[in-house]
């Protein structure tokens, strides 16, 4: 009798070690879920990098451009550069283009016919130009505007 308790002690010792370990591996599941979503959370709302990083603005490349070789302007703005200029002009003086706080008009002439020329989304000016999405749509749509006078 008494090896007929011993065997039975052991079913319910070894159902208590594997109950423990059903518990240990759901805690460890249960950790490496939490770790997970805590370091996406991290990454998406606490570690901020900013996306638009390059060097060179929209407006240092434009100015690159038009203090360069001719075909560069005519690629990127399908115009020569004495027509890009001179068509700035005219849009400052009589269609009234003002530079804003923080884009040359020149800068915004170029996001249009940038966009143009080369059908360009708004996702590409965003990184050609290193602005925000908003930013590209809004004087884009102001350009349109002038040119629909």
């Amino acid at each position: 009798m008494s090896s007929l308790n011993c065997f039975r002690g052991n079913k319910t010792d070894d159902k208590g070690k594997m109950n423990e370990i059903s518990h240990v591996q759901s805690f460890n599941r249960l950790f490496i879920a939490t770790t997970f979503f805590l370091q996406s959370y991290y990454e998406t709302y606490l570690l901020k990098q900013p996306c638009m990083d390059s060097n060179q603005s929209g407006d240092a490349w434009i100015r690159e451009i038009l203090n360069s070789h001719e075909l560069r302007c005519m690629i990127n703005f399908r115009m020569s550069k004495m027509i890009f200029r001179s068509l700035l002009r005219v849009l400052e003086s009589r269609y009234n283009l003002q530079t804003s706080r923080h884009v040359s008009s020149q800068e915004m002439l170029g996001i249009f016919l940038y966009m143009l020329g080369h059908g360009a989304s708004v996702s590409q000016c965003q990184e050609r130009f290193q602005r925000s999405g908003a930013t590209i749509s809004r004087y884009f749509t102001i350009m349109l505007r002038k040119f629909h006078k």
